[in-house]
């Protein structure tokens, strides 16, 4: 099953950006197993493919996933009992199994949000107004907290620049000059220490190239919209 007869399946038009990602194979990490990280992310790290080294998230390449994760979620019998007059299309997973997705029930003038279903909360959220937002917003955050067992990190700091200018080489295209003069100037920064403050209060030392508190700053200036992190109760009616 391709990308066009998805959209024929479930009436849906992907946004333009995303086709393109596709149709370049920005959506292909390679055959997951256990010799990925050995044979193939040596190679996919010179030109890497969508948020290779986002935060904990895998890009479906592969649409026979996506049909299933719909099926599964409009079954009757699914336990996250999602209302059927949300339409999401998830294209990523993480690590807990949490979905991203666009949500084609909000698509206004061509742009359809994204947003994070967890696997374990009724509580879904609107992480951006359309993809290439989302794609900033990912690319961002996921420089907030850096350690060895970053990816992008490898062995040296050496290492981990030269993976995010490999990043931003091949995803430049799919940004706008803003966003991509953004993350160039932060990627040239040094890592360093900060303390972050947790909404309950509490605070924890981590380090990166970026603070939580200047990526939100960030996110309002760039990619604000009614929609941005927006939570709601994907069980109920969205006319409730």
């Amino acid at each position: 099953m391709n990308l066009t007869e998805l959209e024929q399946k479930y009436n849906i038009q992907y946004p333009e950006i995303y086709r393109r990602l596709a149709e370049n194979n920005m959506l292909d990490w390679g055959v997951s197993g256990s010799s990925w990280y050995h044979d193939t992310f040596p190679k996919l790290k010179e030109n890497p493919p969508l948020l290779l080294f986002g935060y904990d998230i895998e890009i479906w390449n592969n649409q026979e996933l996506v049909k299933t994760s719909i099926d599964e979620m409009s079954d009757e019998e699914d336990y996250r009992n999602i209302h059927p007059d949300y339409q999401f299309i998830p294209f990523a997973q993480n690590g807990a199994g949490d979905l991203y997705a666009f949500q084609f029930d909000l698509r206004n003038n061509g742009e359809v949000p994204i947003t994070f279903i967890p696997h374990d909360d009724e509580k879904a959220e609107i992480l951006a107004g359309n993809f290439q937002d989302f794609i900033f917003r990912q690319l961002l955050e996921s420089i907030t907290e850096i350690d060895e067992d970053s990816m992008f990190y490898e062995e040296e700091e050496e290492d981990l620049k030269q993976n995010l200018f490999n990043q931003l080489k091949t995803h430049e295209p799919y940004l706008t000059a803003k966003q991509a003069e953004i993350l160039n100037t932060i990627y040239q920064r040094d890592i360093f220490e900060y303390t972050y403050k947790v909404p309950n209060g509490n605070s924890f030392e981590t380090e990166g190239l970026v603070t939580f508190d200047e990526v939100e700053e960030i996110l309002n200036q760039q990619i604000a919209s009614e929609q941005l992190n927006k939570r709601f109760n994907y069980t109920e009616s969205p006319k409730s």
